[in-house]
């Protein structure tokens, strides 16, 4: 008895950190989108994740050499007893986390230039939503009711966000918003991916900063080659946006990982969340964005379904934990009943 109330302790404490440590990768991510919306759309996204790649790359080294010491380019770390991926599949699937999560930027960034903050945020919060449902796929259990619910609300949401500028949209704008939806979604991949593989969570930040480094320093090739290169053409201002959307993505992500690590997928993803209501108080402050009736309400949906789906799954999470040890205490008991019933007979 004793043994599982120090457990679920232990557990609840993990938790806690993962949870906290989620919601400052959440504004640390907000304030690299502010940053990226500040550099323009005359800078290419490419050349705003090349240094954040090299950044978090070199980090990520330098951390590992001096505090970690994990193997890195080919992990040991063996996976847990329900992980699918083998201990041989880790590196591969490492990489493919690294190109996912390289589209991932690509598109978010992209978006953060194109449309409102707020309202990129907004869609970005589904991702709770994709986690689910991947989850469910990756451990072959049913999706429950609440979540295919909160899905067909979000939809709704996202349709009326985006409904009053419908008319007025240009391509830029439809781009911006099919890009974060597919963002998304690749996103929520990878959130499952982090917690599943089983390895240090340093591990896959180095392999993010890999990949994106190697990706991104091939699409800044082309620019250089230029006959009027890019990069000297670049403003003082514009060079320490990109300075400091590195630090505060790589901070987040390196945040992200840890509380990942530590927490459950579908609630991390939801706690991440706080980075909307940073969104919209930059793009009214700052942007002098005004969003309208439907927008708003559509918004609200979008967060209302994926913290309602998320509470819900949670609490059904802890509902099964909470009948397995009652069910361990029971049989810990009637052994030693038994045991003590034999002691006297004997």
């Amino acid at each position: 008895m004793a043994q599982h109330d120090q457990s679920t302790t232990l557990q609840s404490n993990q938790r806690a950190l993962g949870l906290f440590l989620t919601g400052l990768s959440g504004l640390c991510f907000a304030f690299a989108s502010l940053f990226v919306k500040l550099t323009g759309h005359e800078v290419p996204v490419s050349l705003i994740i090349l240094p954040r790649s090299l950044l978090q790359l070199l980090t990520a080294l330098a951390l590992n050499a001096i505090i970690w010491r994990q193997p890195l380019l080919a992990p040991s770390t063996p996976p847990p007893a329900d992980n699918p991926c083998s201990r041989y599949l880790n590196t591969a699937v490492l990489v493919v986390f690294g190109v996912l999560g390289f589209l991932v930027i690509f598109g978010i960034y992209i978006s953060f230039q194109s449309i409102p903050l707020g309202e990129a945020t907004v869609i970005l919060s589904t991702c709770p939503l994709f986690v689910a449902f991947f989850e469910r796929v990756w451990l072959r259990t049913r999706i429950p009711i609440s979540t295919l619910a909160a899905g067909m609300v979000c939809i709704v949401g996202v349709l009326l966000l985006t409904h009053s500028r419908t008319e007025k949209q240009e391509t830029r704008h439809l781009t911006g918003y099919f890009l974060i939806t597919i963002a998304t979604a690749l996103q929520a991949i990878t959130f499952v991916l982090v917690r599943y593989l089983g390895v240090h969570f340093v591990v896959p930040v180095f392999y993010l900063g890999l990949t994106n480094s190697l990706l991104a320093g091939a699409a800044c090739v082309p620019l250089l080659l230029r006959p009027d290169p890019l990069i000297p053409g670049m403003s003082l201002t514009q060079g320490i946006w990109l300075l400091l959307v590195s630090f505060f993505a790589v901070a987040g992500s390196f945040l992200l990982n840890i509380g990942l690590q530590h927490g459950q997928a579908t609630l991390v993803s939801l706690v991440r969340n706080v980075d909307i209501v940073a969104a919209y108080t930059f793009d009214t402050l700052i942007f002098d964005h005004t969003f309208s009736a439907l927008s708003v309400i559509g918004g609200l949906l979008v967060v209302l379904a994926t913290v309602g789906s998320g509470l819900v799954d949670l609490l059904m999470i802890e509902d099964r934990e909470s009948d397995r040890y009652c069910k361990l205490d029971m049989e810990q008991s009637t052994r030693a009943l038994v045991t003590s019933e034999n002691d006297e007979n004997g």
